[in-house]
């Protein structure tokens, strides 16, 4: 899979980055969703979780248990809008563990 990360800047690669970082720390997996398919599924390898990011302007990451597989939430990633990233989750699973990750993924975290 190649991937330019055409939709992304800096400060949103920053935040995407610290998110899958935080996400694989907690114990989770990652699927990324591009918004047309599934390009990346139940991965621990932040390196090809992050090199399929942002070849469209959204991308949908689903969490899971890296144990059980047992589903823990999704984030919407908008990319674009804010140059420092501050405006990228979109959209989160309104739940403890996607609320602590997203919050300890934020810029200026």
């Amino acid at each position: 899979m190649t991937n330019t990360l055409e939709e992304t800047n800096a400060g949103e690669l920053r935040a995407a980055r610290r998110l899958v970082k935080n996400a694989l720390k907690a114990g989770y997996v990652v699927s990324v969703n591009d918004g047309g398919e599934f390009v990346v599924k139940r991965s621990n390898d932040a390196r090809a979780i992050v090199a399929a990011l942002g070849s469209t302007g959204e991308d949908y990451l689903t969490f899971r248990n890296a144990e059980t597989f047992e589903k823990v939430g999704m984030v919407m990633l908008v990319w674009g809008n804010d140059p420092k990233g501050e405006e990228l989750f979109a959209d989160y699973t309104d739940n403890e563990a996607i609320n602590a990750l997203v919050k300890a993924s934020e810029v200026g975290q």
